[in-house]
């Protein structure tokens, strides 16, 4: 009986497990490289997306020059105080979407990045067809900030939202008269629907439809002082905060909730079905 393996047989087995683990290590290191090869392949892949969106972006948007408007009111309105005192803010040029981010739009984002979905979707898709160029809501304000980021812009600060929706900051409404009080829709409509509801600019839909998310936390206090003062230069709001302000009222509110000075807020982590976002972007990078 045999109890042990000859010298042979030793310095054979020995010679094939080694034969193996050079193989094991040949195909690791092969493995690796290409891994490698295909990571910088999709970050070049990346690199190229970016810079092609990059140029279509202000395609799809509005440039609003450089200067100085009114921003907020003196006239007081109940329960509105923190839209006093109205004050002198001045601006560089930057660009703004001419619509409200879509369905479809959002749709491309979430399929290419993996991003969540908004929570009434089914099937990672909006529930109806003909909806598709309707405003994507039911989206929070990081999630809007994603998307943003994607796609090579921000969201608009409040300021910038404002001087977009109402010009020099003297009226009230993008169309400059009183909205009505009625709603016979009842929910979000495309947002090329109305071209009566453009701003002086030429934005479309930015009071009603639905609201927008801005990137500033929300300060009842912050027109009062600090550098929302009078003669402010971009502001982009206070450092800190618990809520996030969104603008432009929507489908669900009234006259004054869709004014263009009136301020409302959510935590940057709900997500409403009347509330959306549209995006802006430094002139600079559109250039």
């Amino acid at each position: 009986m045999k109890l042990m393996p000859t010298v042979t047989e030793v310095a054979h087995r020995k010679s094939t497990m080694t034969a193996r683990i050079s193989s094991a290590e040949t195909n690791a290191e092969s493995i690796k490289l290409s891994m490698e090869q295909m990571r910088l392949e999709a970050e070049t892949i990346e690199e190229q997306r970016l810079e092609l969106q990059a140029r279509l972006n202000p395609l799809e948007m509005v440039l609003i020059p450089a200067g100085r408007f009114r921003m907020g009111t003196n006239t007081m309105v109940k329960g509105r105080t923190d839209e006093t005192p109205e004050h002198s803010v001045r601006l560089k040029e930057f660009y703004i979407d001419k619509y409200e981010v879509t369905n479809i739009q959002y749709k491309e984002f979430i399929e290419t990045t993996g991003h969540r979905s908004p929570p009434h979707w089914r099937n990672r898709t909006f529930p109806e067809a003909r909806k598709s160029d309707h405003p994507v809501v039911n989206v929070s304000w990081d999630d809007a900030v994603a998307y943003g980021t994607w796609i090579g812009k921000r969201l608009p600060t409040e300021a910038e939202w404002e001087r977009a929706a109402l010009g020099s900051g003297t009226q009230e409404y993008p169309w400059k008269k009183a909205a009505s009080t009625e709603n016979a829709v009842g929910g979000t409509t495309s947002v090329a629907k109305y071209s009566k509801g453009q701003s002086p600019d030429g934005v479309w839909d930015m009071c009603g439809n639905v609201g927008e998310w801005v990137s500033d936390w929300y300060d009842d206090k912050y027109y009062s002082g600090g550098d929302s003062a009078d003669s402010a230069v971009d502001p982009v709001g206070p450092t800190h905060g618990h809520d996030r302000v969104y603008r432009g009222g929507g489908f669900q509110g009234n006259k004054i909730d869709v004014r263009g000075k009136t301020r409302q807020i959510a935590m940057p982590s709900a997500s409403n079905e009347h509330i959306g976002f549209r995006c802006a972007m430094d002139a600079e990078a559109g250039s």
